[in-house]
This record gives C-alpha cells, structure tokens and sequence, in this order.
C-alpha cells in the first residue's frame, strides 16, 4: 500500500495490523501495571525477599532501572506514562475518531523516541536492560508500525490531545500525593518495616563464613574479621551495576559503623574464563578486573571504588593500562592470580550463590541490593541481639 493509500487504522487496517495494534496496546498496559508495581515494591520495601521475575540475572535486571534517576518525574514512576500511552490506543477501537487516531499516532511516535533514548541511556549509562522495559520497548514500536503501515492520520486533534493532558495530569497528581503520603508516613512505617526485616532476618537459616579468609578487606577491626562484631562477606563481579550500588551503601556503612564492622570481598565474576560455574562469558571483563585487584590487596579499597567508577567504560586496556601504573601487570597475567581468583568463587559453593551481589551478614545470606537504611536496620538489630 502507498503513501496516499494510507487511510485510518481503526477503520481499514487489514485484521492481522489491527490484532497486532491491540495486542500490542493490552502488552504495553500489562507491562507497564508490572513496571508501576516493581517500583514502588522497590522504593517502598517491606522485606529482604528481592529478585522478582524482572530481576533475571546482573545485565537483564529492573532493579538498576528502578533505582536510576530517569526511573520517575519527582517520585512518579514513567511506566505510568506507558499505561496511560497503552489505554489511548485502545481506546481507539472502540472510539474510532479521526481526532483520536490522529492523536494517539503521533503520541505513539513521541513514545517511541522515548523508548528509544531510555534504551541506549540504560545500555550505556547504567551497563544492563531492564526487561520488562525492553518487553514495553518492543511492543511499543510495534504499535506504531501498526499505525505507521495503514494511517496517514497524525495530527493531534484538540479535544483528545486535552482529554489526554487531563488524564495525565489527574494521573500525575494522584500518584504525586500517594508517593509524599507515604514518605509522610515513612517514621511510622520504619518501624514496621523494621520489624518485618529484623524477623525475616532472624528466621533465615545461619550459614556461617568461608572457610577462605579474605585478603580483600574494605573494613577490618582491631584482631581481625572474626573478631568483629558486624561480618560482612561479599560476593561481587566488578562489571555488575547492582553490585557497585551495593559497593556504595557499604562504604557508607562501614564509616558509622567503624570499629565494630569488617566487610571482606570476594570475587565471583560472572564470567566463564575464570568463573567455573558459569556457562558463558556475561561480563567479559570482570574476570581480568578480578586479576588486577586480586594483585594489589593492600590498595583493595581504593582499587575495588576506581574499578566500579569507570564501571560505563570498563575494557581490557583500560584494566591493562591501571595495571602498568600499579606496576603489576605481570601479576594480573600469572597463573598464581588467576588461581587465586578461581579459589575465591570456589569459595562461594555452600552458600549457593545465584546473582551478584549476594552477601552474608553475620552467617545470614541476603541476596541483591539493600538501601542504606535497611542495612541499619539489620545491624542495629545484630548490634542490640549481641
């Protein structure tokens, strides 16, 4: 069909182009309800149980999503723009209106950017793809080429282009006092939530520490890492997103917590060069950043917080080139290195380590990232038990 054979979507598309249009709009509906619900269980937690269906591996992850500054406008979520964006184009079915096709197509094209810049900003920006997003992405293009094959309707008509500002504004507003109530309540809910936490926590089976004792300490107290009354072990991979937002909230633990806190690390890249259980490599540096790091125990702390800031521009001459200015870059080559890398993963086996990060407090293993806060909670609860 022609350019200027293009007539209304709605109204002659042929069935095929219409039952992608619609299966399409009910996708980006479900996925953005999903989307809007994963956020606020992450922003608002009520538990230690993370790792949802969106949450599959380090790279195709939600969380990192979630937590980035693009994820809301002043605490709303924008998966909620992909729901109102999913119910305009259904809404055509049933109100087959040259205004509305009109409106809703170009709104499909601004989606469209939209999704497209959200893409390759968490590609780049934040090293993973939130699945779920990608999935709205997907189906949010093949909307619009629903739209883009049949209509040649794209002007905005005013009465839908102001029905759909209304909506959104009521939409924006309504969540907008949700989320500051909540915050609102958050003194009261803290302490619910603490409750909850400190009892998950304590019905979670004691696991101990590795057999291994780590060189690789970014908090140490006086007599060692036993002696300590808060243990951290953590089990990382430097090409992980969570894992360096997991990295930063235990740097701030460790500074008001010091003297009592010992955080020791070790390396689990996920990575199939050096990381016997895994089956491909998903980050292919993260076993040489593991090689450089494992040469310089002494420096860990400052080694493991530049490697996590060049996370967006890690590559092998970048590590190489840290390396020559450490002077260890026969170190990071030798067969004793990577050895001692392998022994540290193998070290991870009784715990069964599924995802980075996963980390022990005190015996008891917690998997994913937790907020600064809640990390507190955990141990002032250690803190007051002992």
């Amino acid at each position: 069909m022609s350019k200027d054979q293009k007539q209304s979507f709605y109204q002659a598309a042929p069935f095929n182009t219409k039952i992608m249009g619609g299966v399409a709009a009910v996708a980006m509906v479900i996925l953005s309800i999903y989307l809007t619900k994963h956020y606020f269980d992450v922003k608002f937690p009520t538990g230690l149980t993370g790792g949802g269906l969106c949450d599959i591996n380090s790279f195709f992850n939600c969380d990192v999503a979630t937590h980035s500054h693009l994820s809301n406008i002043a605490g709303v979520p924008i998966s909620l723009m992909g729901l109102l964006m999913g119910l305009f184009v259904l809404v055509g079915f049933f109100w087959k209106d040259e205004k509305v096709e009109g409106t809703v197509h170009l709104l499909l094209w601004v989606n469209a950017v939209g999704c497209i810049a959200l893409f390759f900003f968490s590609l780049i920006a934040l090293g993973g793809l939130c699945p779920a997003c990608t999935l709205y992405y997907v189906f949010s293009w093949l909307a619009l080429y629903a739209f883009h094959r049949t209509s040649k309707l794209i002007a905005p008509g005013p009465v839908p282009a102001i029905t759909y500002l209304v909506a959104f504004g009521i939409m924006f507003g309504s969540t907008y006092s949700y989320v500051a109530g909540k915050e609102a309540k958050n003194s009261a809910a803290k302490s619910k939530l603490a409750q909850s936490l400190t009892t998950q926590y304590d019905n979670l089976k004691n696991l101990g520490a590795p057999e291994l004792k780590s060189e690789f300490l970014l908090a140490n107290v006086e007599g060692g890492f036993d002696k300590a009354p808060i243990r951290i072990t953590k089990f990382s991979d430097f090409e992980c997103p969570a894992c360096r937002m997991l990295s930063e909230n235990l740097h701030e633990v460790a500074k008001k917590y010091a003297g009592k806190i010992a955080i020791q690390y070790f390396f689990y890249p996920l990575d199939s060069s050096c990381n016997p259980e895994m089956k491909s490599a998903l980050h292919q540096n993260a076993c040489q950043a593991a090689y450089l790091a494992a040469c310089l125990p002494q420096k860990f702390p400052e080694i493991e917080e530049k490697i996590f800031n060049n996370q967006a521009n890690l590559s092998y001459d970048w590590i190489l080139g840290v390396a020559k200015e450490e002077g260890v870059e026969e170190c990071m080559k030798s067969s004793a290195t990577k050895e001692k890398v392998v022994s540290y993963i193998n070290a991870a086996k009784p715990f069964t380590v599924r995802s980075t990060p996963t980390f022990l407090l005190n015996g008891v293993k917690i998997e994913g990232v937790l907020p600064v806060s809640q990390l507190e909670i955990l141990i002032d609860h250690v803190l007051q038990k002992q």
